[in-house]
């Protein structure tokens, strides 16, 4: 756990240097670089982690290393990851080198949006850790991957650009294939946010909920059959493992009106945070279900900021109630009021995120728990490392089906 927490002090600590909102361009790059870099280090040198950790070396490296050219659409893998390890493995067919370039394309993914459309930098690195979308970099490679290629059509979405919007979407899905569920997302957004909607929303997302054992037998007749009733996918998860995602999202949409004056096309970072709210209630019934929770839950490195940021007064700006006031001192009390407020929301926020990074760690979501590098014993000893579930005494039998 050493390496987590030095991590999240690198995070927080370096995140103070540069200010409370790093907006200068040259600390903000040096900022967002240093903590990437440490990241893609961290993520390069794991060893034996994640539950996909093995079954990407036992299975899947090894069949597109044996595909030629010509047969590797015929991967169980999407073209794309196909393709591109087939291109790598033409430099160096080593897991460490592999990993290390997914690791490089993934968090340097994440680290660029954040560059680029954080509100609070610092904040934003701090959720990734803590909510565990770092960890799930290292288990759900490909999916995490296509996740984080996902994060930059948002702001096409925003402006409405189908075009480029559609083709990130679809260079997304050429590494998990579950990134096609947002070509629904752009026509669902078209919709208004209003109390209609909401309704609606509500309304089917409870039918979906209360039935959601058979939606899941009628769709598993046109999937994967390793997803069928009684293992590990099909059965829920612990609610521990969605109640501070949902309670943060929750917040995003409590504070959806001072977002939307700031910018109406925040609309869509509402949008996200109403369906990962969704999948995320749905995990507790089939754990498959984060699947596509991910690519909406994913956007809280950038609402979480962004929620917490609209609270802080603005200097700045003139007041435009001083009349209201009946001295300087009242005057002076209320603004002192609502530094508070944002002060005690940013600390929330923090503390309710490391809440959730501890109960990961306790729980070993995604098995990234603790941290094995390659330089560790068991890494020298070429020793398999073992994840033994929460509360069983049986070790866990893996998530890959050979067929």
């Amino acid at each position: 756990m050493t390496v987590y927490y030095l991590l999240l002090l690198l995070i927080v600590g370096l995140g103070l240097w540069i200010g409370r909102d790093g907006q200068g361009r040259a600390k903000r790059a040096l900022y967002v670089g240093i903590v990437t870099l440490a990241l893609i280090a961290v993520a390069s040198l794991r060893y034996g982690i994640g539950f996909d950790y093995p079954n990407y070396i036992k299975y899947l490296f090894p069949q597109i290393r044996a595909l030629p050219w010509g047969e590797l659409l015929s991967s169980p893998t999407e073209p794309g990851f196909t393709i591109l390890t087939k291109a790598l493995m033409a430099i160096s067919d080593t897991p460490f080198f592999l990993y290390t370039v997914y690791a490089v394309l993934t968090i340097g993914i994440v680290g660029y949006v954040v560059y680029r459309h954080s509100a609070l930098p610092w904040l934003s690195m701090f959720c990734f850790v803590t909510l565990q979308y770092f960890a799930s970099s290292m288990n759900l490679m490909r999916q995490t991957l296509a996740a984080a290629i996902c994060l930059l059509a948002i702001p096409y979405l925003q402006k409405r650009r189908p075009l480029p919007y559609f083709l990130i979407v679809l260079l997304a899905a050429s590494f998990h294939k579950t990134a096609l569920i947002l070509v629904a997302v752009y026509f669902l957004t078209l919709l208004p946010l209003n109390r209609y909607t909401a309704a609606a929303y509500a309304g089917g997302g409870l039918l979906i909920f209360l039935f959601s054992d058979f939606l899941m037998e009628l769709a598993l007749r046109f999937t994967n059959k390793t997803y069928t009733a009684g293992t590990v996918f099909y059965e829920g998860s612990s609610f521990s493992y969605i109640v501070i995602l949902i309670l943060l999202a929750a917040g995003v949409l409590l504070a959806g009106k001072r977002l939307l004056i700031k910018d109406e096309r925040n609309v869509v970072y509402l949008d996200y945070m109403i369906y990962g709210i969704f999948f995320s209630a749905l995990i507790v019934r089939h754990s498959i279900v984060e699947r596509f929770a991910l690519y909406f839950m994913m956007a809280l490195i950038l609402t979480v900021p962004m929620m917490v940021l609209s609270l802080r007064p603005d200097e700045n700006a003139p007041v435009k109630s001083d009349g209201k006031f009946r001295s300087d001192k009242a005057k002076a009390a209320y603004e002192r009021g609502q530094r508070q407020v944002y002060y005690s929301v940013l600390a929330g926020v923090c503390v309710l995120c490391f809440v959730h990074f501890l109960l990961a760690a306790n729980y070993k979501f995604h098995n990234t728990y603790p941290y094995y590098s390659i330089f560790s014993d068991e890494a020298r000893s070429g020793q398999e490392i073992v994840y033994i579930p929460y509360g069983s005494d049986e070790p866990f039998q893996g998530l890959y089906v050979e067929e």
